[in-house]
């Protein structure tokens, strides 16, 4: 492990430019991992014995394989499974799900708080999973704390909130009772399935378990709004501006699928209940706000080559005459990373600064030219997840990417 005195990196070992995990202040970030040693694919101990093809779980085993991994990342940035405070699951199948709650659970005696949902693809071929955790580094000021309040109780074996020192980090919810799928009042009119009315239903769930947890929704700094259409973004906001009159950091993404019949959006809060008020940064060309700054920490929204509801420039596209001779996500992840790069100078910090990137990507094949970009910009590169996503929420946008940053 190497580094600054707020900022240590656990370098990898891997083909991909990223470092396995990064501390920033008192807390952890890894890169998400996959079953995979880089050297033979899916790794030969996470796959299962083809001749016995109904005696194993094929996500069990990877999902075994990668915490088994992550156990060891975390060691070696002074952390461990027991101190993890959330995780972010993407699913290569939500059918996997069950297999995958029975294995996770045996690592953790007590859970974090978990968000799971449908990727459109990975990018290993045959890997059920990847799973990213963001942990506390003991004697750092941060103690873990899990809440639980009066809002419907998780099916699986996860907690609702969690505080974090002065952070709290919510499970992904959506929109049911954990009884009987979506209620009627999560639905619209007619019964119809609605966003608006399904994020209004979880957000006061969501307010709830934020509450147990010492924290409220005034005080969230950063949201996931993980919606099955990336169109339906603009139903969020309505729902959100009607909950709270603060304006977080922000990712709308479209995901592969959701656990749960009849949703149409997971929702995953982030909120900061220190005595300083949080920064808002906003650009001169946004009406959004594209970073929140708090405890140490910047929180990006997504960043893409256009503004989220609008396009990508013609610019930042190959000429139709010369499609060979340029390449979309090349120019695309340029644009965003110069954003980016902007917006956290703004807010105080850098792309040195940056301790976990989240990648998304509209097409895995994309992901040579993104990687040969993002390589140039980061001599010492930050925990890294990459994912195929259903959509995004720019016309023809390629690639998003949301930070996690240490302020100077």
């Amino acid at each position: 492990m190497s580094g600054s005195a707020d900022l240590q990196f656990v370098h990898s070992a891997g083909p991909i430019h990223r470092s396995e995990a990064v501390v920033a202040g008192p807390l952890v970030f890894t890169s998400a991992q996959l079953a995979t040693d880089w050297m033979h694919g899916i790794a030969p101990e996470a796959r299962t014995n083809p001749e016995f093809p109904y005696f194993e779980s094929a996500v069990a085993k990877q999902t075994d394989y990668i915490l088994k991994a992550l156990s060891r990342t975390l060691q070696a940035a002074g952390s461990g499974l027991e101190h993890v405070v959330k995780a972010h699951v993407f699913l290569a199948d939500c059918a996997d799900f069950l297999g995958f709650d029975r294995a996770f659970n045996r690592h953790f005696s007590t859970p974090p708080t978990r968000t799971t949902v449908g990727a459109s693809e990975l990018l290993i071929p045959g890997a059920r999973l990847e799973i990213a955790l963001i942990a506390i580094v003991p004697g750092r000021g941060a103690e873990r704390r899990a809440a639980t309040s009066n809002a419907p109780r998780p099916l699986t074996n996860k907690v609702e909130a969690v505080a974090a020192g002065d952070f709290v980090f919510t499970s992904g919810q959506l929109a049911h009772d954990a009884r009987d799928g979506v209620p009627p009042e999560a639905t619209g009119a007619g019964g119809r399935a609605d966003v608006g009315t399904q994020s209004a239903y979880t957000l006061r769930n969501l307010s709830r378990s934020l509450a147990a947890a010492g924290a409220s929704i005034d005080q969230v700094v950063k949201i996931q709004a993980l919606l099955l259409n990336a169109g339906d973004h603009r139903a969020f906001e309505a729902a959100w501006a009607a909950e709270s009159k603060t304006q977080p950091a922000c990712s709308m993404l479209g995901v592969g699928s959701l656990l749960v019949g009849g949703t149409l959006l997971e929702i995953d809060l982030t909120a900061y209940r220190g005595a300083a008020a949080p920064r808002v940064i906003r650009l001169p060309d946004s009406d959004r706000t594209e970073a929140v700054v708090c405890g140490g920490l910047v929180f990006t929204s997504i960043m893409m080559a256009a503004p989220v509801g609008g396009a990508v420039p013609a610019s930042l596209m190959p000429h139709p005459a010369y499609p060979h001779y340029a390449s979309a996500v090349g120019m695309q992840t340029e644009a965003t990373l110069q954003r980016l790069s902007r917006v956290l100078e703004a807010a105080g910090s850098g792309l040195e600064r940056i301790a976990k990137a989240q990648v998304f990507l509209t097409d895995l094949a994309d992901f040579e030219a993104f990687d040969r970009t993002w390589r140039q910009h980061f001599p010492v590169p930050p925990a890294l997840s990459v994912v195929k996503m259903a959509g995004l929420p720019a016309r023809n946008s390629r690639v998003a990417i949301e930070a996690y940053a240490a302020a100077r």
